[in-house]
């Protein structure tokens, strides 16, 4: 059976408490993630998107366990996240105007 639904790519992140860590790895690996996600979309591919783990508000404190992203404290990674929300939906919108 095929269910024709898209994949979405979920639950993915780099941990603060990873020996080494930095954000600029973060927002590089996430802006990889991204890369093939948007081109796997535009090729034809059943890939609907990704989900990152975790985005948290301050005051959440006791949910952090590393991955979190509070975007009013990491900006970076936020703008990588909305430029990648911005680049998913002008795809939706050109691949519509084919169907």
């Amino acid at each position: 059976m095929i269910l024709k639904k898209p994949l979405i790519f979920t639950e993915f992140g780099k941990s603060k408490k990873d020996e080494g860590y930095s954000i600029n790895d973060r927002d590089s690996f996430f802006n990889t993630v991204y890369m093939n996600i948007y081109e796997l979309a535009g090729n034809g591919g059943r890939i609907g998107g990704g989900l990152v783990w975790q985005i948290a508000a301050e005051g959440m404190e006791s949910y952090y366990d590393g991955y979190e992203i509070v975007l009013s404290q990491d900006r970076s990674t936020g703008s990588v996240l909305s430029q990648q929300a911005r680049k998913m939906a002008m795809l939706e919108r050109i691949l519509r105007s084919f169907q």
